[in-house]
């Protein structure tokens, strides 16, 4: 199946698509707030991590299903190479942050979108027993 969009289209709608202040890392700033827990937003440092708790070395990342691969190997094969290629890039990109990240001595805390989203009580319980272990 060929692409609706031509080129120039298809990159004009992929720019739009955010990477900051999206609904889920909205909803996770909320959980943090309202259990008052101190964190940093979009640290500048490696990996680009949606938070960092600074005095306990906790980073934590909130990823989207689709971008991330959410069960990616578990479910139907998508048609677009592009898409795959995407996705698959991704989940490689993910593992190499959160090992050296982990090798640099940070506590990685990653959360899928249907989690923020549906389980917020076991997210922020993950997030406060990482706390206390620290």
């Amino acid at each position: 199946m060929a692409d609706i969009f031509t080129p120039e289209k298809r990159s004009w709608v992929m720019s739009r698509i955010r990477g900051t202040n999206t609904k889920i890392d909205i909803k996770m700033k909320k959980m943090l707030q309202e259990n008052k827990i101190k964190f940093e937003m979009y640290p500048k440092m490696f990996g680009n991590p949606d938070f960092v708790i600074r005095k306990k070395k906790i980073i934590i990342f909130c990823d989207g299903d689709f971008w991330h691969g959410y069960k990616y190997h578990e479910k139907k094969r998508l048609p677009k190479k592009y898409w795959r290629d995407k996705i698959e890039t991704n989940m490689r990109r993910d593992r190499r942050i959160t090992r050296k990240l982990r090798r640099d001595g940070w506590s990685v805390l990653r959360f899928w979108e249907h989690d923020i989203e549906k389980k917020t009580n076991t997210c922020i319980n993950r997030i406060t027993r990482k706390i206390l272990e620290k």
